[in-house]
């Protein structure tokens, strides 16, 4: 059994607004930690554990079920709102590399709740949660109100009190409508594992000053670089991949600058959002019905791609047709605030009714 040192993360959902730097989202993050500390007698436990290239595959490729690579472990969960209302009592899994995960359940259940809590953003509620993640060099990430990322450089690490040590690789929080950087297209793809220096800027975003949130002065918090960068052919790949070629003349190439959470459509931006993972092919991609505003044709392109790029990925979704995309499913029902039992299942897709009926 692997030890891993125990972190408590206790970050409140308050910050949901984008600000001018990483930095001064941390400050906003470390005030409310400190409230959440003198709040709050009981919270939920983020650990952080490093993984190691895996060895010892079957001829064919796959690996033995005894080599299978943990991913993720949810021990006595239980999540609650504010105000302490209960929203998921007890919950306990294990996810393991490729056992793609889709939560369902109805609106208020906590399904997003538990997504937040996995990255680092919701604290309120008490268990433990152990991430196992792969190194991907040493990098402080750039961290947002709605993309989170972690990166744990040793096993025998401790995390920290969500002071300093937020900004990891291997997780990565994609929300409904994702953020959109102020810059240039080129920016959008990149962030945030990677931020944009001025030398890649074009001479028009230089010259307007038009990027604050990323053309700052060189503070450790602000600006973070990647050693080895997506190339210019890189970032066009991707985006005729999700199906985006076409803003290249829409827009005049990757070096222009919009407004874009006004000009793209809400399927674009979640296009774009998939493109983000790609490049950065996180250990584990949290989903919270981030296909929403696409038809099954692009959902299906999309899932087919980043599983194609070795990522596991846990979603929130309603649609029945995401069932052949996943591999476990979590279903949540409403809390009952006057029973102790149990408001979850956790099951095998092939175990589900409705997976099945979907096949019909």
């Amino acid at each position: 059994m692997t030890h891993c040192p125990k972190a408590v993360i206790s970050i409140q959902q308050t910050v949901l607004t984008p600000l001018k730097c990483a930095g001064e989202f941390d400050d906003v993050l470390d005030s409310n930690s400190k409230k959440g500390d003198q709040d709050s007698k009981e919270k939920i436990q983020l650990n952080f554990c490093l993984i190691s290239s895996s060895n010892g595959l079957h001829s064919n490729g796959s690996m033995p079920l005894s080599k299978r690579v943990k991913l993720l472990h949810v021990e006595h969960l239980t999540v609650q709102t504010p105000s302490e209302a209960t929203l998921i009592k007890d919950l306990s899994f294990e996810i393991f590399e490729k056992d793609h995960l889709l939560v369902t359940g109805p609106s208020g259940s906590g399904k997003t709740s538990l997504l937040r809590v996995i990255a680092g953003l919701w604290s309120f509620g008490n268990g433990a949660i152990t991430v196992y993640v792969r190194p991907r060099g040493d990098l402080e990430m750039l961290h947002s109100p709605d993309v989170v990322s972690y990166q744990v450089t040793s096993t025998n690490e401790t995390i920290g009190d969500s002071t300093g040590r937020r900004n990891f690789e291997g997780v990565i929080f994609l929300p409904q409508k994702p953020y959109m950087v102020l810059g240039t297209l080129r920016q959008q793809l990149l962030y945030p594992t990677w931020t944009e220096d001025s030398d890649n800027l074009s001479d028009d975003a230089k010259q307007s000053d038009s990027v604050p949130f990323l053309m700052r002065a060189r503070d450790a918090r602000c600006v973070n670089e990647r050693s080895k960068k997506p190339t210019s052919e890189d970032l066009l790949q991707v985006l005729n991949d999700v199906s985006l070629g076409h803003l290249l003349s829409r827009f005049d190439g990757l070096d222009s600058t919009h407004e874009w959470s006004s000009v793209l459509s809400l399927g674009e931006q979640q296009r774009l959002a998939f493109g983000r993972l790609l490049l950065s092919k996180p250990t584990l991609a949290l989903l919270d019905e981030s296909t929403s505003a696409l038809d099954e044709a692009n959902e299906a392109r999309l899932y087919q791609l980043i599983q194609a790029a070795g990522i596991t990925y846990i979603s929130i979704g309603h649609r029945r047709t995401l069932y052949k995309y996943h591999k476990k499913v979590l279903h949540v029902s409403t809390a009952d605030s006057t029973s102790t039992q149990q408001n979850w299942s956790f099951k095998d897709v092939e175990e589900d009714p409705i997976y099945d009926f979907s096949k019909q």
